[in-house]
């Protein structure tokens, strides 16, 4: 097999890995790709995204007539939330990404800080995303954020890093135990109970679980209070606590070109308050510099995110198990954000490095 190689969907839901021959001019080497939670939920069959070829948060090498240079994907097309890299179409867990494939794509890659950690780099669009969001929520008192995955933990250090009261709310003690461990938060609560009062709330849930989050942050909500439906609902998704609020619309109100203070939905929360419903599809390159001067600026506090760095061979075997199998068998024990390193060698794996910088990437075209 040639090193032009990606990992395929196939139709038993398992993952395939093929000679895609991709190494074309203009293309571009993919240096590292982190694995997002809606890459596990196309995964394991609960979203209708049809790339072959998932992953979209990721650091790349762009050679063109005008020279060289490493940029950071920027996944959801300014211009059509449905024009989504990894989703639409095929994404990066592949060594060449082509030029072909994407015009969007190449028209929205970020310029990626030649002083940034290079495995950061999988971190740069989730906490982009998270940075929108909490310029929509802009909560003025303590703020509940209802997961315990990169995203969410990405949402409390910012609320942190901003001088929010915020509590961790997630339903298993294990992981909860695992983020302690790391250590992750330095004044943020982490807990299985619901906290008090609220100003505002974030759902960093998959779809399966959004609904019930959604459902214990409102009562807790005060008047005026705003929740960010970050993820887990999808177009016409619904909820019985607020109406025929389509929340998929909700969330695609605010593009990427991020409107603040941003749109929002105002309904009646269960215990009588006026709360507002916000969200967004896709984010800024604006958010995406933002992100990566906060990386640079605490590489060490945002590096405890970073869990697992395998080789692209090993990563096949890894998606499929951290999709489908219990948090207790997956290959990688619990984890946080999981990182795909195209430059390592077939079949190995590492620790995660903040030593190596973008620009100390060895160059492979």
């Amino acid at each position: 097999m040639s090193t032009d190689v990606a990992w395929i969907r196939t139709a038993d839901g398992g993952l395939s890995l093929e000679d895609r021959n991709d190494r074309a001019e203009g293309s571009l080497r993919v240096l590292r790709a982190g694995i997002c939670g809606t890459d596990l939920q196309i995964q394991r069959g609960v979203r209708g995204d049809v790339a072959a070829v998932l992953g979209h948060e990721g650091l790349a090498e762009h050679r063109t007539q005008a020279g060289v240079r490493r940029v950071i994907f920027n996944p959801v097309a300014a211009d059509d939330q449905d024009v989504i890299l990894g989703h639409s179409f095929d994404g990066i867990f592949r060594r060449w990404f082509p030029a072909a494939d994407g015009a969007a794509v190449l028209r929205d890659l970020v310029p990626a800080r030649p002083d940034l950690p290079a495995d950061l780099a999988a971190l740069v669009e989730p906490l982009g995303a998270v940075l929108y969001g909490w310029d929509l929520v802009d909560a003025p008192g303590p703020v509940g954020i209802w997961g315990g995955g990169t995203t969410a933990v990405l949402a409390a250090i910012v609320g942190e890093l901003r001088g929010s009261p915020v509590t961790l709310v997630h339903t298993r003690k294990e992981r909860l135990d695992y983020l302690r461990g790391r250590e992750v938060l330095t004044t943020g609560v982490l807990t299985t109970r619901s906290p008090g009062a609220l100003t505002g709330a974030f759902v960093c849930l998959p779809r399966e679980a959004a609904g019930q989050a959604l459902a214990s942050a409102l009562p807790l909500l005060v008047d005026g209070a705003t929740v960010d439906l970050f993820g887990g609902f999808g177009r016409g998704a619904a909820h019985r606590l607020t109406g025929g609020v389509d929340l998929g619309e909700v969330r695609r109100a605010n593009a990427s070109g991020f409107p603040v203070p941003g749109h929002r939905t105002t309904v009646t929360s269960p215990a009588g308050r006026r709360v507002n419903l916000t969200g967004h599809r896709g984010t800024s390159a604006d958010h995406l510099l933002r992100a990566q001067d906060l990386l640079c600026r605490q590489p060490e506090r945002f590096g405890r995110l970073l869990s697992h760095v395998y080789s692209l061979e090993e990563a096949g075997a890894v998606l499929h198990s951290m999709a489908t199998d219990r948090p207790g068998n997956r290959v990688t024990g619990e984890h946080l954000k999981v990182v795909i390193d195209p430059t390592l060698p077939a079949g190995t794996s590492r620790a995660p490095d903040l030593t190596t910088l973008v620009h100390e990437v060895p160059c492979g075209l």
